[in-house]
């Protein structure tokens, strides 16, 4: 005759290996997703941009906290999604919105615009 007080120790072993398993997938998921949004509280926007085959007159706005000093850089991309241009930007404390135009020279004709690598400091 077999016992079945076996089988549920087994069972638990193996739900507690899955829950630690699940577990740390969601805490790695967690961090991936925290570090792909970008700096909380800082918020970039591409109003508006022109472009001709040497440079792009980008027209931006940028929100952030009015204490922090923000870095962030322009970058300009040709149809192959290569950088083709990159300019950096620095908004100063005492401000929380910015809003201005700026030109990045490019080394051939950009079709896209973005904002990146904005961080406070």
């Amino acid at each position: 005759m077999t016992t079945i007080a076996a089988r549920p120790k087994r069972n638990a072993v193996a739900y507690t290996i899955i829950g630690l398993f699940v577990a740390v997938c969601a805490v790695g998921w967690a961090i991936i997703v925290g570090h792909s949004e970008g700096t909380p509280g800082i918020s970039p926007q591409i109003i508006s941009w022109q472009t001709a085959d040497h440079s792009v007159r980008v027209h931006y706005q940028l929100g952030k906290p009015k204490s922090a000093v923000v870095h962030c850089a322009i970058v300009a991309f040709d149809t192959g999604h290569a950088e083709v241009g990159r300019v950096p930007l620095t908004v100063p404390a005492g401000t929380s919105t910015v809003e201005t135009r700026r030109d990045v020279p490019t080394t051939s004709r950009a079709t896209a615009v973005d904002i990146r690598e904005c961080r406070e400091g």
